[in-house]
């Protein structure tokens, strides 16, 4: 659902505005990085992964067919960039980055088997989960960028963190911190 001075920042933007498409930008770069999160699970490449976006975007906004379906669109176009990034980074890793990632603390193994649960759901839960939970959306504004209803986020999130505590049963988290 978008609102009339989003209606209007897209028409100036796909009109070549460049102040628009700006704006249209800060609107919409916290969910973009949180879009990139769920698929590299890596702030920083997230916040390139949005960057990155916002340049695809620009150098695209014209060929917008529909211009009601922007934050859609773009993120459809930042979660193309971020599994970009992570065919980019999978040719990258190597044996030592595997074994510093698994050494820590307890509070580092929770946290690494809650990252770990979040990475083996599906993408598009995965997604909603990072929305919601790391970025603090409201529904509705998750169902703007992503073009779905109140409805289906319910029901997509409820899934979602009844898979996250199986697997988190499965691999021995503690059952009163679930």
């Amino acid at each position: 659902m978008q609102d009339n001075l989003e209606r209007q920042l897209v028409n100036a933007a796909v009109d070549g505005d460049i102040e628009s498409f700006g704006e249209l930008c800060r609107r919409y770069y916290g969910p973009m990085v949180a879009i990139a999160y769920s698929v590299l699970s890596d702030h920083q490449l997230a916040e390139d992964a949005a960057q990155e976006s916002f340049a695809r975007a620009l150098v695209n906004v014209r060929k917008l067919k529909n211009r009601a379906r922007f934050a859609p669109w773009l993120a459809a176009i930042c979660r193309n960039v971020a599994k970009d990034m992570v065919a980019v980074k999978a040719r990258r890793a190597n044996v030592a980055d595997l074994s510093q990632a698994a050494s820590g603390s307890e509070h580092n193994e929770n946290g690494m088997l809650i990252r770990r649960a979040i990475e083996q759901l599906p993408a598009p839960a995965r997604e909603l989960v990072v929305l919601r939970y790391y970025n603090n959306l409201s529904y509705e504004e998750i169902g703007s960028v992503l073009g779905i209803s109140k409805a289906s986020i319910n029901g997509r999130l409820t899934r979602a963190k009844r898979k996250m505590a199986d697997y988190l049963k499965r691999n021995g988290f503690p059952e009163n911190r679930l």
